[in-house]
């Protein structure tokens, strides 16, 4: 009965706007407190090491939590996700709210088209990497506790971190989970930005990590960088590139976010 009543919620386009609506918040405080102290953790995180900024960009913003939490320490938030079913989530939740702009595009390394992986419709999993596919589905349910398929794909349009600041202005920060493909988006920046974050697996996530470091360190030789897991920092300082690599490999932390620091 549940199901059913949130499938005709959706095909009526109301599911999203009750769900993100102040009366569920409301709901929310009564009877799910448990989500209401994750999203309190996740604002502190951020905090923990972001100061008061007046932009940041949310690249691969699923169905906006992260978004919600920018909120509290940013003026402006700048949303991307290709995903349509999540991008709606992001318009029934944000579509009214003057400081967050939402672009349902992909960030990449160029302006144009490419092809989304579909595991399913609105799926944290969906990606523009074929490695990432690859390395999902042959996962035989060892870190995801399922078996993962991906069976479709969709064309989504593309864009560039410089094309958002272009258009939009410097960020304070820049977070970007987009599942596999972080390398290319980080290939589509060209300058410094004050902080910015990106996700993680190792060991089978060796090569694209180093990617992205080999990015980080074309852009600033000085960038330093710490690493979070459960959103809580891990190390007590902010370490070199080199350093992290060599703490990586002597660490067992499967699944992690890099946050990257940059001089200016």
């Amino acid at each position: 009965m549940k199901k059913k009543l949130k499938s005709f919620l959706i095909r009526k386009n109301l599911y999203y706007r009750i769900r993100y609506s102040r009366l569920f918040r409301f709901y929310q405080l009564l009877f799910k407190s448990g989500e209401i102290r994750n999203q309190k953790r996740e604002i502190e995180f951020y905090k923990s090491f972001l100061p008061p900024c007046n932009l940041i960009f949310d690249i691969g913003a699923y169905d906006g939590h992260k978004t919600a939490a920018f909120l509290k320490i940013a003026e402006k938030v700048v949303s991307c996700e290709p995903d349509p079913e999540s991008f709606a989530i992001l318009e029934a939740r944000f579509g009214k709210r003057a400081l967050v702009f939402l672009e349902n595009k992909a960030l990449a390394n160029t302006v144009g088209e490419s092809h989304l992986l579909i595991h399913h419709p609105g799926s944290a999993f969906n990606t523009l990497s074929p490695e990432w596919r690859e390395l999902l589905e042959n996962d035989k349910w060892q870190k995801w506790n399922e078996k993962i398929k991906f069976s479709n794909e969709i064309v989504v349009y593309t864009t560039t971190l410089d094309l958002l600041i272009k258009k939009y202005g410097r960020p304070g920060f820049i977070k970007i989970d987009v599942e596999g493909y972080e390398e290319y988006v980080l290939q589509g920046l060209s300058q410094r930005v004050p902080f910015l974050s990106f996700e993680g697996l190792w060991p089978e996530g060796k090569r694209a990590v180093e990617k992205c470091f080999e990015r980080i360190n074309h852009l600033d030789p000085a960038a330093s960088c710490n690493i979070a897991a459960y959103e809580k920092l891990i190390l007590p300082a902010y370490i070199s590139i080199g350093d992290m690599l060599a703490w990586l490999d002597d660490n067992n932390v499967p699944h992690f976010e890099i946050i990257v620091k940059m001089s200016q």
